[in-house]
């Protein structure tokens, strides 16, 4: 249970992390190469991306924790 929570609550640091990341790296390029703004927004979508990929990856790794052993995809699709 714990971990569960544990990898639920570092998501949402490592989602702002990737965006900050990529945003600010993106800036970094475009003062050295003179593009403003085009190298920023491809950094912003980046880490858009990368903030996506690892909510999908926590979605994931918290549906296999919590599903019953032996338990098919047709019948968690009918739980309510």
């Amino acid at each position: 249970m714990w971990r569960i929570a544990g990898n639920t609550g570092a998501v949402g640091i490592e989602i702002a992390v990737a965006v900050i990341i990529g945003f600010l790296g993106g800036r970094f390029l475009d003062r050295k190469l003179g593009t403003e703004p085009w190298i920023s927004y491809a950094g912003l979508l980046a880490g858009i991306g990368a903030a996506i990929k690892a909510l999908l990856r926590v979605i994931r790794s918290y549906r296999r924790e919590t599903e019953a052993p032996g338990a098919s995809d047709s019948d968690i699709a009918k739980k309510p």
